[in-house]
């Protein structure tokens, strides 16, 4: 049984699985109206009007937003889901998305047992930590687990639950004291502050790759819809002797971040658009109308975005969407603004990166892109000189040395994600947590972290 939040898609898809959906709370980002709806609760819990008054409005960003009002909501949340779970049906094993405070608080309250999961390569992502130096990581957080918003609303975690979350646990990243499973391999994690590391002790994290169905071959293909301003062809038809290039820079980046200025460079703070108009204008200016070289460009929902790019060259396609896999199964190189999917797909096709991040993992995911040989990694692409970016594409949709070693270090890390060996560390970690309900004893392995029968 899942509880979900109210969208159907993801209502759908719960369902398609075999589980049981449960409608609990459409939360995801209307933090302030859960605290509107249990504000006698908390008072009566102690929280506070300076309190209340501290908390971040609509107008601030989502990555602070998200940072105050986790702990706050969490526990009303949480309340919720204790009292839904002592109602009836209870679970055994709660398995829940780490950036998710009130799972972990509501089982906790009733003892039971607990496994977070995450997408993004584990605890040496930064997230909201993405803006700020690595020595400088830990006095931003301390700094900001004295929030009068947090403060009062640990106390009332401390009281309720039984969980002082402000000691225990990462900012915005609730990890479990149980099992914790990874869907990345630990070639992409980057470095882990000591801080964090002591929070952490005990910990055990269980790296399973991916497990994309349709990178298996278990889910059927979905094509995309053309633009109408573009061709009735598929866009990744082309002529023998074209190179075909995908641009994606992400749903953060072109639909949620559009209008946020949510980026940090050297000139300053940076919005979706900016950076998206920045990345496109360069593109086109370097590839238009060239007859060897087909770029299509996932540009998401926005009507504004398909606007300012205008009349297209022939050899350009925009798409609101595409099926981000059958694009890489047919493209030679991909601009990618490394989100943790989207570099786990390319991997495991073998396709070479030029990755630009935009915000949280995507940075420490572009610098381990590099750092492996996979491609290049533009940190601070709006500081890079023109060119430089046309530069690189050139070089990877290209036959030099150099991208045949991005190709084949991809290729390398596509193999440490290899689906059906990591299905079966996955079948392991998911039989020791919910079939035999416990952990194993061996220490954790100091390579890949992960801990069960298998790794012995």
């Amino acid at each position: 049984m899942w509880f979900v939040h109210n969208e159907e898609t993801y209502v759908s898809d719960v369902a398609s699985a075999g589980a049981e959906p449960v409608r609990f709370d459409d939360f995801c980002g209307r933090w302030e109206e859960v605290i509107q709806e249990d504000e006698e609760w908390l008072q009566s819990q102690g929280y506070s009007q300076p309190a209340f008054d501290a908390l971040p409005g609509k107008e601030k960003s989502m990555m602070l937003r998200m940072m105050i009002y986790s702990l706050p909501a969490g526990c009303c949340l949480g309340r919720r889901l204790v009292k839904s779970w002592s109602q009836g049906w209870c679970p055994d094993v709660v398995l829940y998305n780490v950036m998710l405070l009130h799972p972990f608080l509501a089982a906790k309250q009733l003892g039971i047992r607990t496994a977070s999961f995450s997408t993004y390569p584990g605890p040496g992502t930064p997230m909201h930590l993405y803006a700020q130096k690595f020595e400088e990581r830990e006095a931003f957080d301390e700094e900001m687990a004295q929030h009068p918003s947090l403060v009062p609303a640990n106390d009332i975690a401390l009281k309720v639950f039984g969980i002082d979350v402000l000691k225990s646990q990462l900012q915005c990243r609730f990890f479990s004291d149980e099992a914790n499973i990874v869907f990345n391999i630990p070639q992409l994690q980057g470095p882990v502050n000591e801080y964090q590391q002591r929070r952490l002790e005990g910990s055990t994290f269980h790296w399973v790759g991916s497990t994309d169905p349709q990178l298996s071959g278990l889910a059927p293909r979905v094509e995309p819809e053309l633009d109408s301003k573009c061709s009735n062809e598929l866009p990744w038809s082309e002529e023998p002797g074209t190179k075909v290039l995908l641009v994606s820079l992400g749903s953060l980046t072109v639909e949620y971040r559009w209008e946020a200025a949510e980026h940090l460079s050297s000139t300053g703070w940076i919005t979706g658009k900016q950076y998206s108009l920045r990345l496109w204008s360069e593109l086109l200016e370097t590839f238009g109308g060239r007859e060897d070289v087909r770029v299509i460009l996932s540009i998401g929902q926005r009507d504004e975005a398909r606007e300012v790019l205008g009349d297209l060259p022939s050899n350009f396609r925009a798409l609101k969407f595409l099926d981000q896999v059958s694009a890489l199964r047919r493209c030679d190189a991909f601009v990618t603004h490394g989100g943790a999917n989207s570099i786990k797909e390319a991997t495991l096709l073998g396709v070479p990166m030029i990755v630009t991040p935009f915000c949280v993992d995507q940075p420490t995911n572009g610098e381990a892109v590099e750092r492996y040989g996979a491609g290049v990694c533009f940190s601070d692409l709006m500081a890079t000189p023109r060119g430089e970016l046309s530069e690189a594409v050139k070089v990877a949709l290209g036959d030099g040395p150099t991208v045949q070693q991005w190709r084949e270090r991809s290729l390398e890390l596509g193999e440490a994600d290899a689906t059906n060996e990591m299905n079966r560390m996955l079948y392991h970690a998911v039989r020791n947590i919910f079939v035999l309900k416990e952990l194993p004893t061996e220490k954790t392995c100091p390579i890949t972290r992960y801990m069960c029968d298998y790794c012995k």
